[in-house]
């Protein structure tokens, strides 16, 4: 049932379920919204341990949901909801778009600001910085591999705990298109307070998916060269996840400096990304089977 769940996610995702309903921003602002309104749960925003009740409350309601039913249609149809609006992420695909037309016209401060749009806060040439396929392998591992993880794992809670706590840390860290919404706004003004929590549980959830994703890159790509990257981060619990990804994606795809910021760069990171959700999926079709996993 989780294969057949997260395939026909990925379908019907790929065939264009991309409104705003299928975004966990949506939902979020509304939670937020009704949060926000209700007096009796003000509480939660005073506190480290009520922020994190907060933020986990979707998750235990979508657990209590799945509880209602055992008919196993129902729950392939609920799984396939709530994998689809975790996966959601309408914005970057807009952004990315805009990059490659703006590449095409060889408009390059577009590109930049398309760039900026998805995360990408310094370029390759910058102390820290990152190339833009390494932004996009980011983006594809939050989005797809790390919320098939904790599905595979928790269920479809699991799912929606990560994506809330990914979208609640973009919003803290500024990552949004845009100006902010007003639901952006009232959630960086009262969880401001709050960021460094929520950065913390972000990182442990990527911790091990980061791990796994970066044996993917290893598998489907260039295993010698990105292996040195991969076993530098592999026990390192206090390594930025984002730059385990990113650095070993790099690695391993093997993309010369000559073509980075270019069209090139990019399609040759969004093959590489989409064999590694192959992996993933590989791994779960592999626990199927072997691990007894329904």
């Amino acid at each position: 049932m989780i294969l057949i769940s997260i395939l026909l996610a990925l379908i019907i995702e790929r065939l264009g379920a991309r409104s705003t309903h299928w975004q966990i921003d949506y939902y979020l602002s509304h939670y937020q919204q009704w949060s926000y309104q209700q007096s009796a749960v003000s509480w939660l925003y005073k506190s480290s341990l009520g922020v994190m009740l907060w933020l986990t409350i979707p998750a235990l309601l979508i657990a209590f949901l799945y509880s209602l039913f055992e008919f196993v249609l129902w729950q392939i149809a609920l799984n396939v909801c709530i994998l689809l609006i975790c996966f959601g992420c309408a914005k970057y695909r807009k952004s990315y778009k805009g990059y490659l037309n703006a590449l095409a016209r060889d408009d390059k401060e577009a590109a930049t600001l398309y760039a900026l749009q998805m995360g990408q806060t310094k370029t390759e040439h910058e102390p820290g910085g990152e190339t833009f396929g390494q932004t996009l392998a980011w983006i594809n591992f939050t989005h797809y591999c790390a919320v098939m993880f904790w599905f595979v794992l928790l269920g479809a809670p699991g799912a929606v705990l990560y994506a809330t706590t990914r979208a609640v840390v973009e919003i803290l860290k500024d990552k949004v298109n845009g100006e902010p919404s007003i639901s952006e706004q009232n959630c960086i003004e009262v969880m401001s307070a709050h960021t460094q929590r929520f950065s913390t549980l972000f990182h442990f959830l990527n911790w091990l998916p980061a791990r796994l994703a970066g044996f993917g890159y290893l598998i489907i790509g260039n295993f010698s060269k990105g292996t040195g990257s991969w076993l530098k981060y592999l026990l390192d619990f206090q390594a930025c996840n984002r730059k385990v990804v990113a650095e070993t994606a790099l690695a391993a795809e093997q993309i010369e400096q000559q073509y980075f910021g270019c069209t090139y760069e990019a399609a040759c990171m969004m093959r590489l990304v989409k064999r590694n959700v192959l992996f993933y999926l590989f791994l779960v079709a592999a626990l199927t089977l072997f691990a007894g996993l329904s």
